[in-house]
């Protein structure tokens, strides 16, 4: 088999590998929650899978950095003025901005789960005088949190891919860039490869999308 096949068969079967692995996270998730008496998100299937996509990120998010960030790094590295970052996770991009051009970033992250290892991330990186995380969806955020036509940068990475609705949250998201702002964007792409490809992708965003 050519270097080629081998590639590409790699990054076909990537999405499938990346769903089991998250899915061994479950019972272990299941496990914990029940230790520490926390039956509430147990019985809540959205604050049980907010804890479990926190706990399989947490290890899994290093290596998607480790894997990413000779392109990443200098995309983030040209944010400046007031940045909204979206979907920050648990920090793993965090210490790529450049601390002297950044005057405010609002990380919005709504999945608290994810909360603790984020402050940990905003600690290591010198941002704790500059870094707010926001606690809300998109949808929320401008009701006390930021004003539309306010932020120079908007950062997206990895993360408009797991939204079931990304064409409304590119849509609120320019709402509040100011004039001149940028988007720094590093991100999965609808393929252009064919009917076959493109059902295969659709299929695959279907089931991420039930994560």
């Amino acid at each position: 088999m050519s270097d080629t096949i081998k590639d590409v068969s790699v990054r076909l079967l990537f999405p499938i590998y990346f769903m089991m692995v998250a899915g061994t996270y479950i019972p272990r998730t299941i496990v914990s929650l029940i230790s520490s008496g926390q039956f509430g998100t147990l019985c809540s299937p959205s604050a049980f899978k907010d804890a479990w996509f926190a706990r399989f990120w947490g290890v899994y998010g290093p290596l998607i950095r480790q894997n990413n960030s000779t392109v990443v790094a200098p995309l983030i590295d040209q944010a400046r003025g007031i940045v909204l970052d979206i979907g920050p996770g648990s920090g793993e991009w965090l210490s790529l901005f450049n601390k002297e051009n950044v005057t405010k970033i609002y990380g919005v992250e709504p999945n608290v789960d994810h909360h603790p290892r984020l402050r940990e991330k905003i600690v290591q990186a010198g941002l704790q005088d500059k870094y707010v995380i926001i606690p809300v969806g998109i949808e929320d955020l401008g009701e006390g949190w930021v004003q539309k036509g306010s932020v120079d940068s908007v950062v997206t990475v990895l993360c408009l891919c797991s939204i079931p609705t990304p064409e409304y949250v590119i849509s609120e998201l320019y709402q509040y860039m100011r004039e001149g702002g940028i988007w720094i964007i590093y991100e999965h792409v609808k393929t252009k490869e064919g009917a076959l490809m493109t059902t295969y992708q659709c299929e695959l965003l279907f089931s991420i999308h039930q994560f």
